[in-house]
């Protein structure tokens, strides 16, 4: 068990470590937006990045509140307190398919399939740190 709770920390500390990175990226990506002369296509790409940013902030809030969720189950099975909760259904596959939609939109208009790209990276980027939480969820079930 300890080992499983010391894995749940390491997870939560990845998936900020991760989210931290993409709010890096999406700073980047809109300040270059900003630089660039203003058009009638940058409000929409804004408007994208910052809907990519929220569901950011919203699948790493999921993440942080299922491992709270297992770290919870795992001290009460360690203390022997009734009551451990039934596993949820993974959230991350709702988010991730809700991403992929959203990096869908980035399609045509000019300058979009750079910022598609950059928007891919940054999905896999957070997937990549979420991976953790991910196998300890997946073996929590």
């Amino acid at each position: 068990m300890a080992d499983n709770l010391s894995g749940i920390s390491d997870a939560i500390r990845q998936a900020g470590e991760a989210y931290a990175q993409t709010i890096a990226t999406f700073t980047k990506a809109l300040q270059g937006l900003g630089a660039q002369p203003a058009v009638a296509e940058r409000e929409p790409q804004v408007e994208n990045w910052l809907r990519l940013a929220r569901m950011s902030k919203d699948g790493i809030i999921t993440a942080l509140e299922q491992a709270f969720e297992m770290w919870e189950r795992e001290i009460r099975r360690m203390t022997a307190a009734p009551g451990a909760a039934r596993a949820p259904a993974n959230p991350m596959e709702a988010w991730s398919e809700n991403w992929r939609k959203a990096i869908e939109s980035f399609a045509g208009g000019a300058g979009n399939e750079e910022f598609r790209k950059q928007a891919e990276s940054v999905r896999t980027t957070l997937a990549d740190g979420m991976r953790a939480w991910q196998r300890l969820w997946e073996r929590d079930k």
